[in-house]
């Protein structure tokens, strides 16, 4: 084991530009307004063309076919692996006051669309992106440094031409910082909405026509997506029971999102046809891109992620409601994209009834909704992962397939919502305050009540002693009802400011309440810091909720690394071992790799080739690292990981700080891992590490079932990073002269958790447990007690007795005007 500080490499030299063109006008980065329309520079003629393979559209629509026949999600484009940056190929320019300009033209005749995957995106700031037709008819973007993501992907919706203009600008000075590589070029040869073999779909029917009157709301909910730059389905923004708007979008599990593709998601808001009866004609301007796969199941087709920014206020989305019961719709009505088209609307006004997939006995195996045969309208290929409402405007389920048609009376099967919820686990992110309920109703966010944006906390971070930056942040109270209403904003820590924390605010207004890290701040030593800003609408309380302020003092450095040049020691079960693979395995799935990320040896399971069948969990187990000093704590480790999907086959990473209970970071989704080369993966440990010490980290291959083997899990230069601090935050000892709540034990904690805490003088005291969102969860203490240590006991539930999610909560000590903060995790 080695403690050592990371270490830096030198940057490197980029760029040289090659033509020089003066600018007639500066175009910020939040324009769509190309710099090469507003600069006298080279036409589009003369930048260095690029061109991409035309599709053989029958061939394609062969293949098509096919995929259909398979049950695989349509597609639109053929993707066309590249690599490509603005230092292998391209023009570049400078335009005046210090900024680069370089171009890319793209070009495949005959397609109907081209859009991009940059398999690299890292824009620094005041770097813009924009993908336009050469004609300068139709532009995509800008893309800026707020589209900097963690998956470092960036995948842009269609340009309807055939030959398009890439354009960067960005300071020069930034030309270091600039990451920007191009992947794959994906070519469109069929319209969104191009039938393959049928006619037009001519009983459709339009959301914008009368019978979509009565599921306005609902309709906002539903985009059309594209994944891959290539396929393409329906899907939804789904409710939680926080309703703070997370931007968590469900679709089918066929529709192919996984965690290899989930950074390739775009979703077009709004895509409707500007009058009744068009199906044509709308716009594809309304879009977002990027997600984080959350789960998957195969036995309801149900795929839940989380889509990597919340939707442009301005596109009016809504969060469709749900139901996870049991129940039959007495009635059913579906909001679709068929075969990628306008939206449209359907309607059974029949009772539906439970089977399984494609099969019309009752209740089969309980997995799917039938809907025996559309009313009015009908599903296409494309309508795949729409949503089902039932007669109470509720999700119960997601389009999987079936034979509906118009001019047939054939079924449609639905993969069933309550299934999903609990084969994928829906609870753990669509009931974050683990209410129990089985019905939630559509969430609105610009409907009624208080509304508190943005939904991100504050993060703040510097050096001890300051500056930290940011330094404030600011959040928006808006009065979404008609008639004024009064706030107050609370806080608990003195190394905190809230400027304007009460009030009033007038029906439809705002007022901006600013979060500061002030002075006192600077006198904290290293280690991450955190507090509840609560904010209260006094008149109703229509919109309560909260935000966290976390402050990290300190930066994260390397603490411990593990390089596996030697064997460290760790606890192996079964086949687990140290040593140099040897390349065997690969029944199903890749080989094992033939040497380790860096030197010959790993930590491996079978090192020379697949896992058993019928496995139970067998463990790699690190010994005790002691983690007391650190708080932000990470772990990273290089990955070759071969296993089936978790249907069949689990692997997973989890870490513990007593050797007993363990906390799941990573298991394998719903879907294959085939991994043919090393990669590093990040994972934020401090939940169950901060302050710590003794922490351990586990891989666990299994369990296994009776049929395909795969490679298994090799893992090799293993590190923790963190702030350091002598003596770590909150574990000194109290001022007896003062109030202090001492950090609960242990935490992560299950079932129950101990918090303890000092009164200098008798008190009336009130000691409480609230949620992220800021409900208050339980009440531990609201009375007066004398002076001393003084301990109470949290046993995971609320006030009524019920058992809460699993989850982050915090414990607020309340003394006279003294408030003090922790923070804890609940694990079940």
């Amino acid at each position: 084991m080695k403690k050592r500080p990371p270490s830096y490499g030198p940057l490197a030299l980029l760029a040289t530009v090659t033509m020089l063109c003066a600018a007639t006008a500066a175009a910020s980065p939040g324009d769509a307004i190309p710099a090469a329309f507003l600069s006298d520079c080279s036409p589009p003629s003369s930048v260095e063309l690029l061109g991409a393979p035309a599709v053989d559209v029958e061939a394609a629509r062969a293949e098509d076919e096919v995929r259909r026949e398979q049950g695989l999600p349509p597609r639109y484009a053929i993707p066309n692996p590249v690599a490509v940056s603005p230092w292998s190929h391209g023009t570049w320019e400078t335009l005046e006051a210090g900024t680069s300009m370089w171009r890319l033209r793209i070009r495949s005749p005959g397609a109907l669309s081209i859009n991009l995957g940059f398999t690299g995106y890292d824009m620094p700031r005041g770097g813009r992106l924009l993908v336009y037709s050469a004609d300068g008819d139709h532009i995509v973007g800008p893309f800026t440094e707020r589209d900097n993501e963690a998956h470092g992907e960036l995948w842009t919706p269609v340009v309807l031409s055939d030959d398009i203009v890439v354009e960067l600008t960005l300071p020069s000075k930034e030309l270091d910082d600039l990451k920007l590589e191009l992947g794959s070029i994906n070519v469109g040869y069929r319209g969104f909405g191009e039938l393959l073999t049928r006619d037009p779909g001519w009983c459709n029917i339009d959301v914008v026509c009368p019978e979509g009157d009565g599921w306005r709301s609902d309709i906002a909910s539903v985009g059309v997506i594209s994944t891959g730059g290539s396929t393409f389905c329906t899907g939804f923004m789904v409710n939680n029971t926080a309703q703070d708007a997370t931007p968590y979008f469900m679709t089918a599990n066929h529709c192919g999102i996984d965690t290899g593709n989930d950074q390739s998601l775009v979703v077009y808001w709004n895509h409707e046809s500007p009058n009744c009866g068009d199906l044509s004609g709308g716009s594809l301007s309304d879009y977002q891109t990027g997600s984080l796969h959350l789960a998957s199941c195969s036995n309801s087709d149900a795929t839940l992620v989380l889509l990597d920014d919340d939707p442009d206020p301005e596109h009016g989305v809504t969060f469709a409601g749900w139901d996870r019961s049991s129940a039959n719709p007495t009635s059913a009505v579906a909001i679709h994209q068929p075969d990628a088209a306008e939206k449209c609307i359907s309607f059974e006004y029949d009772a539906c009834t439970t089977t399984s997939y494609l099969n019309t006995s009752t209740p089969g195996d309980g997995t799917h909704i039938r809907v025996i045969d559309w009313d009015e309208g009908t599903t296409e290929p494309g309508s795949s992962g729409s949503p089902l409402f039932d007669q109470n405007h509720r999700v119960v389920g997601q389009l999987h397939g079936g034979y509906a048609a118009c001019g047939n009376d054939e079924s449609d099967w639905y993969g069933r919502f309550s299934v999903s919820w609990s084969s994928a686990g829906l609870g753990s992110w669509l009931d974050p305050l683990g209410t129990g309920q089985t019905a939630l109703d559509l969430y609105d966010p610009a409907a009624a009540g208080m509304r508190v944006t943005p939904v991100a906390s504050f993060e703040s971070g510097g050096d001890s002693g300051g500056p930290f930056t940011p330094s404030s942040k600011v959040y928006t109270v808006e009065n979404l009802s008609g008639s004024a209403i009064s706030y107050s904003v609370s806080k608990s820590e003195n190394w905190i400011t809230l400027t304007n924390a009460s009030g009033s605010i007038p029906g439809g207004g705002t007022t901006d309440v600013t979060v500061s890290i002030n002075a006192a701040a600077n006198s904290l030593t290293n280690g991450t810091y955190t507090d509840l800003i609560q904010f209260v609408n006094e008149t109703d309380h229509t919109g309560d909720t909260s935000r966290e302020v976390v402050l990290s003092v300190g930066s994260p450095s390397l603490a411990y690394e593990f390089p596996l040049d030697s064997d460290p020691g760790w606890s192996t079960q079964g086949l687990w071992a140290y040593g140099t693979p040897t390349g065997g395995g690969g029944q199903y799935g890749n080989e094992d790799p033939t040497g380790g990320h860096t030197g010959t040896s790993v930590y491996g399971y079978n090192l020379s080739g697949d896992y058993e069948n019928n496995l139970s969990e067998r463990h790699l187990t690190t010994t005790a690292i002691d983690c007391s000093s650190l708080s932000s704590v990470s772990v990273r480790f290089w990955r070759w990981l071969n296993v089936e999907r978790n249907s069949y086959d689990n692997a997973y990473f989890r870490v513990s700080n007593d050797g007993t209970t363990w906390t799941t970071f990573f298991s394998n989704p719903d879907s294959h891992i085939e991994d043919s080369s090393w990669t590093q993966y990040v994972y934020d440990i401090s939940a169950v590490a901060d302050g710590e010490e003794t922490v351990y980290l586990r891989w666990t291959m299994g369990a296994t079932d009776g049929s395909w083997q795969f490679s298994g899990w090799n893992v090799d230069d293993v590190e923790i990073w963190g702030i350091d601090s002598e003596p770590p935050s909150g574990i000194d000892e109290p001022d007896a002269t003062a109030v202090a709540l001492s950090p609960n034990y242990p935490n992560p904690f299950g079932p129950s958790t101990t918090v303890s805490f000092l009164l200098p003088e008798p008190s009336h005291v009130s000691l409480r447990v609230y949620d992220v969102s800021g409900r208050l969860v339980r009440e531990l203490a609201d009375t007066r007690i004398e002076a001393g240590s003084h301990v109470r006991t949290w046993d995971g539930r609320d006030d009524d007795g019920r058992a809460v999610a699993a989850g982050v909560y915090f414990f607020r000590l309340g003394v006279g005007s003294r408030t003090e903060t922790r923070r804890t995790v609940l694990v079940r």
